[in-house]
């Protein structure tokens, strides 16, 4: 098993694959990611997949927010 010193969750759209989660080992960057993964629930999906993936997208949905959140309590924009 893979040991992540400082994990980092990144979201980003894949014009092919629609929303994707990568984590990183403390990289922003994609193409450093150790775990890729597409959080589109696909009918063919299994029922334990469809919940795994939905509170994925839920989890990363309430990350946006908070660090929105952040952004606005702190008065830092990217």
């Amino acid at each position: 098993m893979m040991q992540l010193n400082k994990p980092r969750i990144t979201t980003f759209n894949h014009p092919n694959f629609g929303e994707m989660v990568a984590v990183t080992n403390g990289s922003n960057n994609i193409n450093d990611s150790r775990y890729l993964m597409n959080v589109e629930e696909y009918p063919y999906d299994d029922h334990e997949t469809m919940v795994y993936k939905s509170t994925i997208a839920y989890l990363v949905e309430e990350n946006k927010r908070l660090k929105k959140q952040v952004r606005k309590l702190t008065r830092v924009y990217d």
